[in-house]
């Protein structure tokens, strides 16, 4: 590389830029996202591991897991890395299932604190799709997440047409080695956090809520606003764009939007 070529941080750096400058309401949001997290921990000044309270424990764990993994996709999405991004935002969709399903599943909650079952167990019903029917978000009517949510983001996960797909910037058609601004597939990450950073706002109620109810409360109200513009987002994105996946534009990503739903 010739000293005249921009280098990898350059690179970053301008699709940052180019992201701040495009995306000031998405970012926006991403940033009240964020801080509903930490306002929540702000209100545990401790907690105590006892013997009876193996499902809020989990809980926090699970929280501060979902945390950093959202943090880390926020970085990946304002530099350009969004393939990568929608990978950690997989395990988002996956702390929430979890969680959901350990609070009446002993065989869930046995495997997460004691290592007593091994996740994927058919018999036990430990796959990511069985907690999904045992909590209800495998309903296409009430819910999108194992459907539509998780499916979608596995693709990412692994090799396949979609992952693949996105090495490609659309426009040039050359191979995104270095990062480039995409405005869907930025829209598709931003969709996608949100929607999971909501669905753990309920393990963050509950984890609350098992502290003690005034400091559940407290935490409700502070979000509120935030919670509702997000909302209100998602409702708007919904409206432009319908039931299909954000980033959808050329034969190849068609045809693995239509695997997705088959």
């Amino acid at each position: 590389m010739s000293e005249e070529a921009p280098n990898l941080v350059q690179i970053e750096a301008k699709v940052k830029q180019t992201t701040a400058r495009k995306r000031q309401k998405e970012i926006s949001l991403i940033t009240d996202l964020l801080n509903i997290y930490i306002k929540g921990f702000s209100l545990v000044t401790s907690f105590q591991r006892t013997q009876d309270n193996d499902v809020p424990y989990v809980w926090l764990l699970l929280l501060a897991r979902s945390f950093h993994s959202m943090r880390s996709a926020v970085l990946l999405m304002l530099s350009g890395y969004y393939g990568s991004a929608l990978t950690l935002l997989r395990t988002v969709t996956e702390d929430w299932l979890v969680g959901k399903d350990c609070e009446h599943y002993q065989p869930t909650l046995d495997a997460l604190l004691y290592g007593k079952h091994r996740f994927g167990n058919r018999e036990l019903g430990l796959r990511y799709r069985d907690m999904a029917q045992r909590v209800k978000a495998e309903d296409r009517v009430k819910d999108i997440v194992y459907p539509h949510d998780y499916v979608f983001q596995s693709k990412f996960t692994h090799a396949g047409r979609l992952s693949l797909a996105v090495m490609r910037d659309q426009k040039t058609n050359e191979l995104r080695v270095a990062p480039s601004y995409d405005g869907l597939l930025f829209y598709s990450c931003c969709e996608l956090l949100i929607r999971n950073g909501l669905r753990m706002n309920e393990l963050m109620y509950k984890f609350l809520k098992s502290c003690s109810d005034e400091t559940a409360e407290t935490w409700s109200k502070m979000v509120e606003p935030a919670v509702k513009d997000m909302g209100d987002w998602l409702r708007t994105l919904q409206q432009k764009y319908g039931d299909k996946d954000t980033y959808v534009e050329d034969d190849t990503q068609q045809n693995a939007k239509n695997d997705l739903k088959s």
